[in-house]
């Protein structure tokens, strides 16, 4: 009873101790946010919802760091571990109630009706990132549009392109092969839009956390190690910049659903393992990006095989209706893919015949300096470097985890399968890399599906895989000679250094430089040399450390879409479109963002980003097919008003500018103008003139009259 007594006392001291440093965080950072305004405008905050939203985050977070100092550290992170799954839904849960997201709408605050909306129109922590346009520009406008008007989930939307779009190639369908390609999506037939929207966008970034962390642990069996290498992964620089790859679900589901369906006896759980072995598969072929598909299904391929041989004993006691089970979830996922495939048939008839992305061909070239930013990678959120999605990789300290783990497959007598298969299918991904490979070669594996460039993010991928296997499966084995190790590890910074240095000069000062040679020394001189477990669990540790420096800040938190529907403009045209279901509308003026904005609010925009090419459009305007290789593709689209004929240029590959012709305009539809900032239109241009019905902040709406 006294042991009881004194933890609830000092639970007591600790949680009002967290509730002082949560309080006192969030009003050191609502007032940087604020520019130190004044004591008053300090203690005005207290009563917006935007500040206790912050408080309630970082109380959380305060609480967790409290938790350290009440319970005992390993059996808190041993409890945290076997309930990993219930934690990571958990999390989910709370996100989703609060309506968090880490999408950077919040770039509409500044350049639709500039600074006009709520306190939920920009992060409540965190910054904008301009860099990830594909996601608040593309991705995120096309969803919010698949969900407007009156074909609500259904095949096609309206609103994109300003003609009917296919909703499961750009939004939200609810049908079978929303099943397969993204499941998650399905919430949005359930809960309200911001709600489910912040479901959809932290789903794949937990479960990918969680499917990895768990293929991880069938491969090391250690907690500590499999958790730092599902951190080295979803909080890379590749993964948290370029966007959540779902092949971080679905390609290590697979493999840890067949494992734990050779382990299962009980009937009901070996078929809902099949039933998700289905779906990852399923799921892995039809998410189509074949320039990181490809070389990951060799790699996992090689994770399969070892899977098999090492649980061969179990396989080979299969029952009939074991073998029945699997062979109907494959029988379930190629129908699901088949399914899919249909339904997209149009989509990927139009995209493979355009001139952008069109069919891409690639037999490699040198690329992989790109390996070796991982030296300056942790400090892509901190200081800009132009395009962090293409210089984002993973902390893989290259080539360092491939030669010690060839060094201690080579010297132990039992050859692991796991590593060998690694080796293996990496060697072709290193030679595509370095000097290419012929061109039949590379059709032939496939390859010429890929690109040295983002190959080169696969082989750094592998080595993850390696530098788990290094502290599990060869913990104890033995390394090189002290000597041998200091040199490769000073020659492999050196290298990264000089990389650094010549793609990216002054990028890091020489301070940081030096620092980051240090620590990419100590850390690589301990996977190539025997040292204890003390100094093994210290350097998971400082890994865990540097992934968390790495991605912590790369997303905004934000609350909701207030960044898009608190504007004025915005309810404007929603008004419209509600009351008139047969508008068209041009979007003018600002950049690539005021279309995408257009179609967010419900306006079907004939110069929306086409994900595919709108050619019955086009081809009305372009009767002589003379532009057909500009607009022929994936393309942003910029509309200039011109009294010469109407023509097309490209401004660069995914951009491309509409010079229409006045006389032309009543060929598009359209009888709406939306306006970001300035006009140029010429009103006495005999074809159009413009009825001003909307003027406020900046934006602007017409109607067209004929």
């Amino acid at each position: 009873m006294r042991r009881d007594s004194v933890f609830i006392k000092k639970g007591i001291i600790v949680f009002i101790l967290c509730i002082f440093a949560s309080l006192g965080t969030t009003f050191w950072y609502t007032a940087r946010m604020n520019g130190f305004q004044g004591f008053r405008l300090l203690l005005a905050s207290v009563t917006t919802s935007l500040f206790w939203y912050r408080e309630i985050f970082l109380l959380l977070v305060f609480i967790f760091i409290g938790l350290h100092f009440l319970i005992p550290i390993k059996k808190m992170y041993r409890w945290m571990f076997k309930y990993r799954w219930y934690i990571g839904i958990g999390i989910l849960l709370f996100l989703t109630l609060m309506r968090f997201h880490g999408d950077s709408i919040a770039f509409y605050h500044n350049t639709i009706q500039s600074g006009v909306g709520n306190e939920f129109s920009t992060p409540i922590f965190g910054v904008v990132r301009p860099i990830r346009s594909d996601e608040f520009v593309v991705g995120t406008p096309n969803l919010l549009a698949s969900l407007q008007g009156g074909n609500l989930f259904s095949v096609y939307n309206d609103v994109l392109r300003g003609t009917d779009t296919l909703n499961l190639a750009t939004g939200v369908y609810i049908g079978l092969p929303t099943l397969v390609l993204a499941p998650w999506k399905l919430v949005y037939a359930i809960l309200p839009v911001e709600f489910a929207f912040s479901f959809c966008w932290y789903a794949p970034l937990i479960f990918g956390f969680l499917m990895m962390m768990e293929l991880f642990y069938i491969i090391s069996k250690s907690k500590l190690v499999s958790f730092v290498g599902s951190l080295l992964i979803i909080f890379s620089s590749w993964y948290l910049w370029w966007g959540f790859s779902v092949y971080f679900v679905n390609a290590p589901g697979v493999i840890v659903c067949l494992y734990y369906f050779t382990k299962e006896s009980k009937l009901y759980k070996k078929v809902l393992l099949s039933i998700a072995t289905a779906l990852c598969f399923g799921s892995f072929i039809v998410n189509l990006y074949p320039a990181w598909q490809v070389p990951l299904g060799y790699m996992f391929l090689a994770i399969g095989i070892w899977l098999i041989h090492e649980n061969w004993s179990s396989i080979k006691q299969f029952t009939k209706r074991d073998w029945l089970l699997l062979i109907g979830a494959l029988i379930l996922c190629f129908g699901l893919v088949a399914n899919y495939f249909l339904s997209m048939s149009e989509y990927i008839e139009v995209i493979n015949n355009t001139a952008y992305p069109g069919a891409r061909f690639d037999s490699g070239s040198y690329n992989l300096n790109k390996l070796f930013y991982y030296i300056q990678s942790p400090f892509y959120a901190f200081k800009d470097i132009g395009n962090p999605s293409e210089t984002g990789v993973f902390f893989s300290l290259f080539p360092i985890p491939t030669i010690a783990i060839l060094w201690c497959w080579i010297k132990e007598e039992k050859k692991d399968w796991l590593t060998g298969g690694l080796l293996l299918v990496q060697i072709p991904m290193l030679i595509y890399a370095t000097f290419g490979v012929p061109e039949i070669v590379a059709k032939i594996t496939l390859l010429s599906y890929t690109t040295s460039f983002r190959i080169v993010d696969i082989i750094g991928l592998i080595q993850i895989f390696f530098i788990v296997i290094l502290f599990s499966r060869y913990k104890n084995a033995e390394r090189f000679h002290w000597i041998i190790a200091v040199s490769l590890s000073f020659g492999t910074a050196a290298i990264a250094a000089y990389y650094s240095w010549r793609d990216y000069p002054g990028y890091l000062n020489t301070i940081v430089m030096g620092v980051m040679i240090l620590v990419i020394v100590g850390l690589s001189f301990v996977l190539m040399f025997k040292v204890n477990k003390q100094i093994q669990q210290a350097t998971l540790i400082i890994l865990a450390g540097i992934s968390l420096f790495t991605g912590i800040y790369v997303r905004p938190i934000s609350v909701g879409l207030s960044a898009i529907y608190a504007k004025p403009v915005a309810q404007e045209i929603m008004q419209i479109t509600s009351n008139d279901k047969n508008t068209k509308w041009i979007a003018y003026g600002g950049g690539i963002e005021t279309p995408a904005f257009a179609v967010a609010c419900g306006a079907p925009t004939i110069n929306s980003v086409n994900t595919y090419p709108n050619l019955s459009l086009w081809q009305k305007l372009d009767s002589d097919n003379q532009y057909n290789e500009i607009y022929n593709r994936y393309a942003h689209i910029k509309t200039v008003f011109t009294n010469n004929s109407t023509s097309f240029e490209i401004i660069q590959p995914d951009y491309i500018a509409l010079n229409l012709s006045y006389e032309d305009i009543p060929k598009t539809g359209a009888n709406y103008l939306f306006v970001n900032g300035e006009l140029e239109f010429d009103t006495s241009n005999g074809y159009v003139s413009l009825e001003k019905i909307y003027d406020e902040y900046g934006a602007l709406i017409y109607k067209l009259v004929y």
